[in-house]
């Protein structure tokens, strides 16, 4: 047989099988535990009692219901070795559904309590097989026991649970709510004959025995329920302040929604319909937010420009394949309610995916950035002008020198073996002369308006005319054989003529006249740049040389 101690007294309290069943306990539990004062373990000594006042007594005594079957136990081991007038009384308690405690244990002999042993039902099957069944056991004489192995308790006896006195033993099973819970063992060194009023006193011990079992359980529940009501209250208080944490943190988020100055808005990735967008639209785009979401499907390809509507429509295609974290960030046109655009710098990424990993919602913002676009739209155009005037005469407004330069050389780069290039040069014949008989002012009224002149001479928009250099003016004709080149020239010089300017000091006309010199070369022909612009100044010379206000066609040298 297994004889085993607990290691500590709390270990034994905290061993014993609860009962699960209890009649509510009020709202104030934590009240229903007095305290107890430490009592004399002499309390029931009261001379001249008999045992019905003992068992009053006992019944009474606060440390039945403390909740402390420690101390309930000690009491009730002592008052029924002294009310039963027996040698040793036992309290034994199921402290689990295969085990008995030695709860407490009296010698009157001695004056001593011990504790502590354990008993395992499966080692003594003959006595716990009846203890639930049965209402007591009696035995007068122990010694007649020694031989039989079929008492419930020869067992006991042999192993020495039961001391083997020519005595006698008594048993009283300790039933709490119809349910065994241990045990009272009476036990005598002489034999005794048990009377029925003996047998009345030790059932009621037992009964006061399950009462103090009782109040420990119900002590151990309202613990529990205490802790549970402890537990509840923090986790209320805690729950409460989560959601006022939780309103406090929505209030600021919509405070700061609230003060942006940006478009926040959340789309269905599937139709793209609106979910939800802040009131910052009205202020940039003209609507309220429930005129977004009544737009339904894609609304905002019913908003974006036209020369936009692709860009966004891939745009948001491409949100499907980025990962978390990323942003897909494009400027666009959106139509305002009272019909004109304004330009949204949108950033968009994904907000939520469903359990494949698919896009389920876009989080988006947009920036009005009209102001700025339409700043970067006033400097190209300054820019462009800036570029325009550094390409051009000042006083005809053609192209200068500069431009010339960069516009034959960007022109000859890109001259293809398949195409001809004319350079055409025009001097005004005697134009010192002019300008010293007529002045300066009407030299440079005069330069304008030859200038004019050949321009309306050229049609195309990839010739150019340039100021070359004081009355000289330089015409660059792409694709243009020696034919075309020379059509033009002459109507140049006619066009000229028709000014009907005046000039007195003229030795070839009384109004002022053009010398022009052409240069061309064909597909076959390959020669450098200078050679071309050398041509032309040959020519040029020539036609001065063959009276002026004439064109001649310079050889090209190779």
């Amino acid at each position: 047989m297994e004889l085993t101690s607990p290691s500590s007294k709390d270990s034994i309290a905290e061993a014993l099988v609860p009962i699960s069943s209890f009649a509510p306990v009020s709202p104030d539990i934590e009240q229903l535990s007095p305290d107890i004062e430490q009592l004399s373990p002499d309390i029931l000594l009261l001379p001249g009692k008999l045992p019905q006042h003992y068992l009053q007594y006992l019944s009474q005594h606060p440390v039945l219901h403390s909740g402390d079957l420690e101390k309930a136990a000690g009491a009730i081991t002592q008052a029924a070795a002294h009310i039963l007038k027996i040698d040793r009384a036992s309290l034994w308690l199921c402290s689990a559904p295969d085990a008995f405690v030695l709860f407490d244990r009296y010698d009157r002999a001695l004056d001593t309590h011990d504790k502590g042993t354990l008993l395992k039902p499966r080692d003594h099957v003959p006595y716990f097989e009846t203890l639930s069944s049965r209402t007591e056991l009696l035995v007068e004489d122990i010694s007649q026991l020694t031989s039989s192995i079929s008492h419930p308790i020869s067992y006991l006896i042999q192993t020495g649970l039961i001391d083997q006195w020519s005595g006698a033993f008594l048993e009283l099973p300790i039933r709490c709510r119809g349910v065994v819970v241990g045990a009272l063992w009476c036990e005598c060194q002489q034999t005794r004959r048990w009377t029925a009023l003996e047998n009345a006193n030790a059932t009621s011990i037992a009964l006061l025995a399950a009462t103090a079992v009782d109040s420990q359980q119900r002590s151990l529940l309202i613990e529990t329920l205490n802790q549970q009501h402890r537990q509840l209250r923090r986790e209320t208080i805690e729950r409460e302040q989560a959601e006022d944490a939780w309103q406090e943190s929505q209030r600021f988020i919509q405070g700061i929604i609230d003060a942006s100055t940006n478009i926040l808005y959340v789309d269905s990735f599937g139709d793209g319909s609106n979910f939800y967008v802040n009131r910052w639209i009205e202020n940039v785009l003209g609507y309220e937010p429930h005129e977004m979401q009544q737009l339904g499907a894609r609304y905002l390809e019913q908003l974006v420009h036209a020369d936009e509507r692709q860009l966004l429509i891939q745009e948001r295609r491409r949100l499907s394949t980025i990962k978390d974290g990323e942003v897909v960030e494009n400027e666009y046109r959106f139509r305002h309610r009272q019909g004109h655009w304004r330009w949204l710098l949108c950033r968009e990424t994904v907000f939520q995916r469903d359990y494949e990993g698919r896009p389920l919602q876009v989080f988006g913002t947009a920036t009005d950035i009209t102001k700025r676009k339409r700043a970067e739209v006033a400097l190209q155009d300054f820019n462009q002008e800036l570029e325009r005037l550094a390409k051009m005469d000042g006083l005809t407004q053609v192209a200068n020198r500069r431009c010339f330069d960069e516009y034959i050389e960007q022109t000859w780069e890109s001259h293809s073996s398949k195409a001809s290039l004319s350079l055409i040069l025009c001097d005004i014949d005697y134009f010192k002369s002019f300008n010293d008989t007529y002045g300066h002012q009407a030299g440079d009224l005069c330069l304008k308006q030859v200038a004019k002149a050949i321009e309306q001479s050229v049609g195309r928009s990839t010739d150019l005319v340039a100021r070359y250099g004081g009355e000289e003016f330089a015409v660059i004709l792409p694709d243009t054989s020696v034919i075309g080149a020379e059509r033009v020239a002459e109507k140049i010089r006619a066009t000229v003529r028709l000014l009907d300017i005046v000039h007195s000091e003229s030795k070839v006309s009384d109004r002022i006249t053009l010398s022009l010199g052409i240069a061309s070369i064909s597909s076959t022909q390959k020669i450098d740049l200078d050679r071309l612009i050398a041509a032309a100044d040959q020519g040029l010379y020539n036609a001065k040389s063959n009276g002026r206000d004439c064109f001649c066609v310079g050889e090209i040298e190779y």
